[in-house]
Protein backbone atom coordinates (compact mmCIF):
# COMPACT_ATOMS: atom_id res chain seq x y z
CA UNK A 1 0.00 0.00 0.00
CA UNK A 2 1.66 3.35 -0.98
CA UNK A 3 -1.53 5.78 -0.67
CA UNK A 4 -4.71 5.87 1.56
CA UNK A 5 -7.81 9.06 1.81
CA UNK A 6 -9.52 9.40 4.68
CA UNK A 7 -12.69 10.62 4.12
CA UNK A 8 -14.64 12.45 6.74
CA UNK A 9 -18.54 12.99 5.62
CA UNK A 10 -19.75 15.25 8.70
CA UNK A 11 -20.03 18.28 9.10
CA UNK A 12 -18.36 18.88 12.78
CA UNK A 13 -14.91 18.08 14.68
CA UNK A 14 -15.03 15.68 17.01
CA UNK A 15 -13.52 12.37 17.86
CA UNK A 16 -13.90 10.83 14.08
CA UNK A 17 -12.06 13.69 13.04
CA UNK A 18 -9.40 13.58 15.52
CA UNK A 19 -8.85 9.86 14.80
CA UNK A 20 -8.62 10.45 10.83
CA UNK A 21 -5.93 13.43 11.49
CA UNK A 22 -4.37 10.82 13.96
CA UNK A 23 -3.89 8.12 11.36
CA UNK A 24 -2.98 10.86 8.32
CA UNK A 25 0.24 11.85 10.39
CA UNK A 26 0.88 8.20 11.43
CA UNK A 27 0.43 7.18 7.76
CA UNK A 28 3.38 9.70 6.51
CA UNK A 29 5.54 8.87 9.57
CA UNK A 30 5.76 5.24 8.07
CA UNK A 31 6.01 6.32 4.54
CA UNK A 32 2.39 6.12 3.04
CA UNK A 33 1.21 8.79 1.09
CA UNK A 34 -2.22 10.38 3.04
CA UNK A 35 -4.93 12.61 2.15
CA UNK A 36 -7.97 13.67 3.98
CA UNK A 37 -11.02 15.02 2.28
CA UNK A 38 -12.42 17.86 3.91
CA UNK A 39 -15.56 16.99 5.66
CA UNK A 40 -19.10 18.94 4.09
CA UNK A 41 -18.70 22.20 5.02
CA UNK A 42 -23.12 22.65 5.11
CA UNK A 43 -25.71 22.20 7.66
CA UNK A 44 -26.42 18.32 8.48
CA UNK A 45 -29.87 19.63 6.87
CA UNK A 46 -28.16 20.37 3.69
CA UNK A 47 -29.87 18.65 0.28
CA UNK A 48 -28.65 15.24 -0.96
CA UNK A 49 -27.13 16.79 -3.61
CA UNK A 50 -25.08 18.03 -1.68
CA UNK A 51 -23.43 14.70 -0.16
CA UNK A 52 -23.45 13.81 -4.12
CA UNK A 53 -20.89 17.00 -4.54
CA UNK A 54 -19.04 15.97 -1.42
CA UNK A 55 -18.48 12.84 -2.97
CA UNK A 56 -17.74 13.06 -6.22
CA UNK A 57 -14.85 15.78 -5.16
CA UNK A 58 -12.75 13.26 -3.61
CA UNK A 59 -9.18 12.40 -4.70
CA UNK A 60 -8.74 9.50 -6.94
CA UNK A 61 -5.26 8.14 -6.33
CA UNK A 62 -5.36 6.66 -3.45
CA UNK A 63 -5.29 2.89 -3.03
CA UNK A 64 -7.45 2.95 -0.26
CA UNK A 65 -9.92 4.70 1.17
CA UNK A 66 -10.74 5.02 4.89
CA UNK A 67 -14.61 6.15 5.64
CA UNK A 68 -14.45 7.68 9.27
CA UNK A 69 -18.52 7.83 9.65
CA UNK A 70 -19.05 9.86 13.15
CA UNK A 71 -22.35 8.31 12.21
CA UNK A 72 -24.25 5.66 9.95
CA UNK A 73 -26.77 8.02 7.85
CA UNK A 74 -23.38 8.89 6.00
CA UNK A 75 -22.35 5.69 4.71
CA UNK A 76 -23.94 6.23 1.00
CA UNK A 77 -22.02 9.21 0.67
CA UNK A 78 -19.29 7.43 1.55
CA UNK A 79 -19.69 4.73 -0.96
CA UNK A 80 -20.18 6.87 -3.82
CA UNK A 81 -17.41 8.65 -2.68
CA UNK A 82 -14.73 5.40 -2.78
CA UNK A 83 -16.27 4.45 -6.51
CA UNK A 84 -15.37 0.74 -6.00
CA UNK A 85 -12.03 1.15 -4.18
CA UNK A 86 -10.67 -1.11 -1.50
CA UNK A 87 -12.32 0.58 1.42
CA UNK A 88 -12.38 0.59 5.06
CA UNK A 89 -15.23 2.08 6.98
CA UNK A 90 -14.87 2.96 11.04
CA UNK A 91 -18.40 3.40 12.55
CA UNK A 92 -17.27 6.00 15.36
CA UNK A 93 -20.37 6.22 16.90
CA UNK A 94 -23.37 4.09 16.60
CA UNK A 95 -27.24 5.19 17.73
CA UNK A 96 -28.49 3.31 20.75
CA UNK A 97 -32.25 3.89 19.74
CA UNK A 98 -33.77 4.57 16.33
CA UNK A 99 -31.16 4.67 13.64
CA UNK A 100 -31.64 7.91 11.05
CA UNK A 101 -32.15 7.62 6.84
CA UNK A 102 -29.32 7.49 4.65
CA UNK A 103 -28.46 11.55 4.02
CA UNK A 104 -27.75 10.43 0.38
CA UNK A 105 -29.58 7.83 -0.28
CA UNK A 106 -33.05 8.44 1.31
CA UNK A 107 -33.45 4.67 2.91
CA UNK A 108 -33.17 3.58 6.27
CA UNK A 109 -29.56 2.86 7.35
CA UNK A 110 -29.57 -0.37 8.45
CA UNK A 111 -30.94 -1.16 4.80
CA UNK A 112 -28.05 0.66 3.21
CA UNK A 113 -25.74 -1.43 5.55
CA UNK A 114 -27.45 -4.65 5.06
CA UNK A 115 -26.92 -3.72 0.96
CA UNK A 116 -23.31 -2.91 1.55
CA UNK A 117 -22.02 -6.04 3.92
CA UNK A 118 -20.82 -8.14 1.38
CA UNK A 119 -19.36 -5.53 -0.90
CA UNK A 120 -15.54 -6.39 -2.11
CA UNK A 121 -12.54 -5.46 -1.25
CA UNK A 122 -14.34 -4.30 2.17
CA UNK A 123 -12.95 -4.23 5.75
CA UNK A 124 -15.45 -3.04 8.55
CA UNK A 125 -14.70 -1.94 11.99
CA UNK A 126 -16.32 -1.16 15.18
CA UNK A 127 -15.15 0.30 18.42
CA UNK A 128 -16.29 -1.63 20.84
CA UNK A 129 -18.53 -4.88 21.46
CA UNK A 130 -21.23 -3.60 21.72
CA UNK A 131 -20.90 -1.91 18.47
CA UNK A 132 -19.87 -4.96 16.60
CA UNK A 133 -22.87 -6.39 17.82
CA UNK A 134 -25.33 -4.08 16.59
CA UNK A 135 -23.59 -4.31 13.53
CA UNK A 136 -24.13 -7.62 13.23
CA UNK A 137 -27.68 -7.23 13.46
CA UNK A 138 -27.34 -5.25 10.35
CA UNK A 139 -25.16 -7.91 8.56
CA UNK A 140 -21.81 -6.52 8.55
CA UNK A 141 -18.84 -8.46 9.89
CA UNK A 142 -17.11 -5.79 11.97
CA UNK A 143 -13.67 -5.91 13.77
CA UNK A 144 -12.92 -4.25 17.11
CA UNK A 145 -10.17 -1.61 16.54
CA UNK A 146 -9.55 0.48 20.03
CA UNK A 147 -8.81 4.34 19.55
CA UNK A 148 -5.62 5.87 20.80
CA UNK A 149 -5.24 9.27 22.37
CA UNK A 150 -4.10 11.90 19.85
CA UNK A 151 -0.84 13.23 21.11
CA UNK A 152 -0.58 16.25 23.16
CA UNK A 153 -0.52 19.72 21.66
CA UNK A 154 2.82 21.09 21.24
CA UNK A 155 3.43 24.58 23.50
CA UNK A 156 -0.18 24.60 25.07
CA UNK A 157 -0.01 26.39 27.83
CA UNK A 158 -1.60 24.45 31.13
CA UNK A 159 -5.21 26.19 32.05
CA UNK A 160 -5.17 28.52 35.09
CA UNK A 161 -7.18 26.93 38.12
CA UNK A 162 -8.02 28.57 41.64
CA UNK A 163 -5.64 28.45 44.05
CA UNK A 164 -6.17 25.63 46.77
CA UNK A 165 -9.07 23.33 45.15
CA UNK A 166 -9.05 19.53 43.59
CA UNK A 167 -9.17 20.58 39.79
CA UNK A 168 -11.93 18.28 37.79
CA UNK A 169 -11.68 18.45 34.03
CA UNK A 170 -13.69 17.42 31.14
CA UNK A 171 -13.31 17.37 27.71
CA UNK A 172 -16.44 17.33 25.15
CA UNK A 173 -19.43 19.20 22.93
CA UNK A 174 -21.57 20.68 25.10
CA UNK A 175 -24.49 18.32 24.07
CA UNK A 176 -26.38 16.22 26.29
CA UNK A 177 -24.88 13.25 25.13
CA UNK A 178 -21.99 13.90 26.98
CA UNK A 179 -23.63 14.21 30.31
CA UNK A 180 -22.30 17.16 31.38
CA UNK A 181 -25.82 18.09 33.00
CA UNK A 182 -25.83 14.63 35.05
CA UNK A 183 -22.15 16.06 36.94
CA UNK A 184 -23.55 19.52 37.68
CA UNK A 185 -26.32 17.62 39.51
CA UNK A 186 -23.83 15.23 40.92
CA UNK A 187 -21.41 18.39 42.08
CA UNK A 188 -23.90 20.60 43.54
CA UNK A 189 -24.18 18.73 46.72
CA UNK A 190 -20.41 19.41 47.31
CA UNK A 191 -20.16 22.93 47.49
CA UNK A 192 -18.53 22.33 50.75
CA UNK A 193 -15.66 20.72 49.62
CA UNK A 194 -12.41 22.97 47.76
CA UNK A 195 -13.10 21.97 44.36
CA UNK A 196 -13.38 23.89 40.78
CA UNK A 197 -14.56 21.86 37.33
CA UNK A 198 -13.25 23.10 34.05
CA UNK A 199 -15.14 21.94 30.83
CA UNK A 200 -13.16 22.32 27.53
CA UNK A 201 -15.42 22.43 24.91
CA UNK A 202 -18.21 24.32 23.34
CA UNK A 203 -21.78 23.28 21.81
CA UNK A 204 -25.26 23.97 21.27
CA UNK A 205 -26.35 23.35 24.75
CA UNK A 206 -23.87 25.77 26.37
CA UNK A 207 -26.59 28.30 27.59
CA UNK A 208 -28.63 25.96 29.10
CA UNK A 209 -25.16 24.27 31.27
CA UNK A 210 -24.53 28.15 32.28
CA UNK A 211 -28.15 28.22 33.64
CA UNK A 212 -27.96 25.03 35.19
CA UNK A 213 -24.37 25.71 36.51
CA UNK A 214 -26.13 29.17 38.20
CA UNK A 215 -29.56 27.92 39.29
CA UNK A 216 -27.85 25.29 41.35
CA UNK A 217 -25.44 27.79 42.71
CA UNK A 218 -22.13 26.67 40.81
CA UNK A 219 -21.00 29.85 38.97
CA UNK A 220 -17.50 30.25 40.99
CA UNK A 221 -17.28 26.82 41.05
CA UNK A 222 -17.65 25.77 37.53
CA UNK A 223 -16.12 27.19 34.21
CA UNK A 224 -16.74 26.31 30.35
CA UNK A 225 -13.71 26.94 28.49
CA UNK A 226 -14.33 26.74 25.13
CA UNK A 227 -12.46 25.24 23.05
CA UNK A 228 -8.84 24.93 24.30
CA UNK A 229 -6.37 21.98 23.76
CA UNK A 230 -7.33 19.15 25.90
CA UNK A 231 -3.71 18.86 26.82
CA UNK A 232 -3.82 22.42 28.47
CA UNK A 233 -6.93 21.21 30.36
CA UNK A 234 -5.03 17.85 31.36
CA UNK A 235 -1.69 19.33 31.97
CA UNK A 236 -3.08 21.17 35.21
CA UNK A 237 -5.87 18.15 36.05
CA UNK A 238 -6.24 16.14 39.55
CA UNK A 239 -9.05 13.91 38.39
CA UNK A 240 -11.00 13.35 34.77
CA UNK A 241 -14.90 13.24 34.98
CA UNK A 242 -16.92 11.92 31.86
CA UNK A 243 -20.60 11.72 32.56
CA UNK A 244 -21.35 10.66 29.03
CA UNK A 245 -24.51 9.20 28.34
CA UNK A 246 -23.57 7.39 25.12
CA UNK A 247 -19.70 7.22 23.20
CA UNK A 248 -18.28 4.99 20.57
CA UNK A 249 -14.83 4.47 22.07
CA UNK A 250 -14.04 7.95 23.42
CA UNK A 251 -10.74 9.39 23.25
CA UNK A 252 -10.98 12.37 25.97
CA UNK A 253 -10.37 9.50 29.25
CA UNK A 254 -7.56 7.85 27.34
CA UNK A 255 -6.27 11.08 26.95
CA UNK A 256 -6.23 11.70 30.64
CA UNK A 257 -4.82 8.26 31.82
CA UNK A 258 -1.70 9.13 28.91
CA UNK A 259 -1.41 13.14 30.95
CA UNK A 260 -1.47 10.86 34.22
CA UNK A 261 -5.36 11.70 34.82
CA UNK A 262 -7.33 9.59 36.77
CA UNK A 263 -10.61 9.09 35.13
CA UNK A 264 -14.04 8.43 36.51
CA UNK A 265 -16.85 7.51 33.91
CA UNK A 266 -20.28 6.72 33.47
CA UNK A 267 -21.30 3.24 33.17
CA UNK A 268 -21.85 3.20 29.61
CA UNK A 269 -20.52 -0.21 27.72
CA UNK A 270 -17.76 1.82 25.82
CA UNK A 271 -16.30 2.88 29.25
CA UNK A 272 -17.11 -0.63 31.24
CA UNK A 273 -15.15 -2.28 28.13
CA UNK A 274 -12.02 0.30 28.60
CA UNK A 275 -12.11 0.16 31.93
CA UNK A 276 -12.86 -3.93 32.29
CA UNK A 277 -9.45 -4.47 33.73
CA UNK A 278 -10.11 -1.74 36.51
CA UNK A 279 -11.56 -0.83 39.52
CA UNK A 280 -12.86 2.25 40.92
CA UNK A 281 -13.36 3.14 37.61
CA UNK A 282 -17.20 3.61 36.90
CA UNK A 283 -19.62 5.51 38.81
CA UNK A 284 -22.76 3.56 39.49
CA UNK A 285 -25.58 3.45 37.44
CA UNK A 286 -27.52 6.00 39.25
CA UNK A 287 -26.01 9.50 38.76
CA UNK A 288 -27.61 10.04 42.42
CA UNK A 289 -24.68 8.04 43.80
CA UNK A 290 -22.13 9.83 41.54
CA UNK A 291 -21.82 11.89 44.21
CA UNK A 292 -20.79 10.06 47.17
CA UNK A 293 -17.95 8.42 44.76
CA UNK A 294 -16.57 11.83 43.96
CA UNK A 295 -17.22 12.73 48.13
CA UNK A 296 -14.20 10.43 48.26
CA UNK A 297 -12.32 11.19 45.63
CA UNK A 298 -12.09 15.05 46.21
CA UNK A 299 -11.55 14.40 49.62
CA UNK A 300 -8.51 11.85 49.31
CA UNK A 301 -5.79 12.13 47.40
CA UNK A 302 -4.37 8.57 47.96
CA UNK A 303 -7.35 7.48 46.42
CA UNK A 304 -7.02 9.70 43.48
CA UNK A 305 -3.67 7.96 43.43
CA UNK A 306 -4.90 4.33 43.62
CA UNK A 307 -7.18 5.38 41.02
CA UNK A 308 -4.41 6.34 38.51
CA UNK A 309 -1.96 3.12 39.84
CA UNK A 310 -5.04 0.91 38.91
CA UNK A 311 -5.86 2.67 35.14
CA UNK A 312 -2.02 2.73 33.70
CA UNK A 313 -2.88 -1.00 31.69
CA UNK A 314 -5.67 0.60 30.16
CA UNK A 315 -3.47 1.89 27.35
CA UNK A 316 -0.68 -0.95 27.10
CA UNK A 317 2.71 0.36 25.78
CA UNK A 318 2.29 2.62 22.46
CA UNK A 319 -0.89 2.78 21.66
CA UNK A 320 -0.67 5.11 18.96
CA UNK A 321 1.50 2.75 17.03
CA UNK A 322 -0.59 -0.55 18.19
CA UNK A 323 -3.81 1.75 16.31
CA UNK A 324 -1.48 2.46 12.86
CA UNK A 325 -0.42 -1.42 12.66
CA UNK A 326 -4.10 -2.68 13.08
CA UNK A 327 -5.27 0.02 10.16
CA UNK A 328 -2.67 -0.98 7.99
CA UNK A 329 -3.36 -4.75 8.37
CA UNK A 330 -6.82 -3.54 7.48
CA UNK A 331 -5.69 -1.20 4.48
CA UNK A 332 -3.94 -4.64 2.99
CA UNK A 333 -6.49 -6.99 3.61
CA UNK A 334 -9.08 -4.95 2.14
CA UNK A 335 -6.58 -4.05 -1.04
CA UNK A 336 -6.36 -7.78 -1.29
CA UNK A 337 -9.53 -8.73 -0.32
CA UNK A 338 -9.14 -10.80 2.63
Amino acid sequence: MSAVCHLLPSVGDGGAEGVAAMLHDLARAHGVDSVVHPRLREDLRAPWTSWVRWALRAPRDAEVVHAHLPWPDRLGAALLAARGRPMVVTFHLLPTGDWPRDRLLKLPSPRVLRAAADRPHTRWVALSQRDRADLHQCGVRAEIVRNAPPPPAANAPPVRFPDGVVRLASVGRLHPQKGFDLMLDALAPLRHLPWHWCVAGDGEHREALVAQRDRLGLGDRVTFLGRVPASSLLAAADLFLAPSRAEGMPLAPMEALEAGVPVVASDIAPHLELFADTSGSILDDDPGGWTRRLDGLITHAHERAELLAAQRVVLGGDPRERLWRDYAALYRAAQEGR
